[in-house]
Parts: structure tokens; C-alpha cells; sequence
């Protein structure tokens, strides 16, 4: 089985287009996310963004953000540099336990590229398969964590979209969303991924009583047939309060 390189690097215009997006998106959770990755960690910033969550100037939060990354460029560097050595400790062992969860499922071809992010949530990038990890953070193995959350999204879809081609529609990309977070967190969280990581992932608050429920009908977590958890997941999703339009 072939399995992607992950390349690490440095990018004040990721980190801008990230802002961006949040910016964007905060309307469909009243600025939830946008608070989570970027005013809670700079409040500074809160003058920046009008009543509707829309940027008043890109060009300040450009200059913010090139600010960050010449007075942090060696902290920078040197923070990429161990997330790499710490990820290629367990890069065979997360590839063993993708190669066990999707078979002989292919890795879908991309970029496969980790940004550094001074903000406070890591997005990923469906469509060039990059996505972003923090340049500092209080558990430092975390951040393999965080790797591992993004990589498995991008075999995940893939998977998932082979499997119900109907949810390629941007209609069904929010109920996507909640079915691949809530795989994420099984899998994450369960014995053999913690063994190597050390540490459990986080989910999303509005994921835990699916999460929970779950847990308690353990033969839906048998991870040697992801397609009935995965069924599973998609029943539970659609018959929940995600989603509003049923």
C-alpha cells in the first residue's frame, strides 16, 4: 500500500486564508469557530471583524500576521521541526492502523502538506489535501493528535464518498461533517489509537451524545467493519437535531 508523504512548512498566507474562511463561515455558527481559533486566542483582534463577522481590513490582519511570523521565525521553525521528528515516530504505526480500518483502500492522491498555525483550530483542505496544525501547544504530543484528526479525514471521505455517492452533492457537506467528526472520535479515542498516541482526541460538544450512545452499543464500534459503524453514524446523524433540513 502506498501511503503520502506529510511535508511541513511555514505560511502567512494559509494562515490569512484561514482567517478568512472562519470570517466566512461564521454566519452558520454565529461566529462560534471564528471566537474558538481566533479572538479567544487574540482579543486584539476583536475590533477587526463588524456585527456580521465580515473583515474591515485585510490589510491589518495581514500585518498581524506578518508581525507574528518575524518576531516568532525561529520559535517557528524550530516548533515544525520537532512536530516532524515526534510524527515520524508514529507515522508507520498510523499508517498500520489505516491500512486495518480501509483495507486496500487507496490513499487519495493531493498535496499533503502541514501548515504551522498561529490560530487556535486546525482546518483541513479537502480538495489539495493540506491542512494546519499549531505551532505551540501545552501537550506538545498532542499535535501528532492533531495530524493523525486531519489525515484520517482525508482517507475518510475518500472512503465515504466511494461507498454513497449521493453525499458528493454540497448539499450533504454539513451532514458529512458530523458523520466524519464522529468517526474521527471512535476511531481516535478508541484503545489501540490511544496506545500510540498517548493522548484521546477532542469533539465538538454538539457530537457527544452520539459519541456516548455508541460507546454503550460497543458491537456499533466493531472496527473490523467500518461500514456498519459507519452506517451507523449516518442513522444516528439523520435522525438527530444536526440537522435542521431533514
Amino acid at each position: 500500500m502506498h501511503h503520502p508523504h506529510i511535508t511541513f512548512r511555514k505560511s502567512k498566507k494559509k494562515d490569512f486564508e484561514t482567517v478568512f474562511a472562519f470570517s466566512k463561515e461564521a454566519i452558520y455558527d454565529n461566529g462560534r469557530c471564528l471566537n474558538w481559533a481566533i479572538l479567544d486566542k487574540y482579543s486584539i483582534l476583536k475590533n477587526q471583524f463588524d456585527k456580521n463577522y465580515k473583515i474591515k481590513s485585510k490589510k491589518e490582519i495581514m500585518s498581524f500576521i506578518k508581525k507574528i511570523y518575524s518576531d516568532k521565525k525561529d520559535d517557528m521553525d524550530h516548533a515544525l521541526k520537532q512536530h516532524k521528528e515526534r510524527w515520524n515516530k508514529v507515522n508507520n504505526n498510523f499508517f498500520e492502523l489505516t491500512d486495518q480500518l480501509f483495507g486496500d483502500h487507496k490513499w487519495p492522491d493531493g498535496k499533503y502538506i502541514s501548515f504551522g498555525t498561529i490560530w487556535g483550530m486546525y482546518p483541513r483542505y479537502l480538495n489539495d489535501k493540506t491542512f494546519q496544525i499549531p505551532y505551540w501547544h501545552k501537550i506538545p504530543l498532542y499535535v501528532s493528535v492533531v495530524i493523525a484528526h486531519e489525515m484520517l479525514h482525508f482517507i475518510f471521505y475518500d472512503y465515504l464518498l466511494s461507498k454513497y455517492p449521493k453525499y458528493k452533492n454540497d448539499k450533504y457537506d454539513f451532514f458529512i461533517w458530523h458523520v466524519s467528526e464522529i468517526f474521527n472520535s471512535l476511531i481516535q479515542n478508541s484503545p489501540k489509537w490511544i496506545r500510540v498516541f498517548k493522548h484521546k482526541s477532542k469533539y465538538y460538544p454538539e457530537h457527544k451524545k452520539i459519541i456516548q450512545l455508541m460507546k454503550k452499543e460497543r458491537n456499533k464500534l466493531n472496527e473490523s467493519n467500518i461500514d456498519e459503524m459507519i452506517k451507523e453514524i449516518i442513522k444516528h446523524v439523520s435522525t438527530s437535531t444536526l440537522i435542521k433540513d431533514k
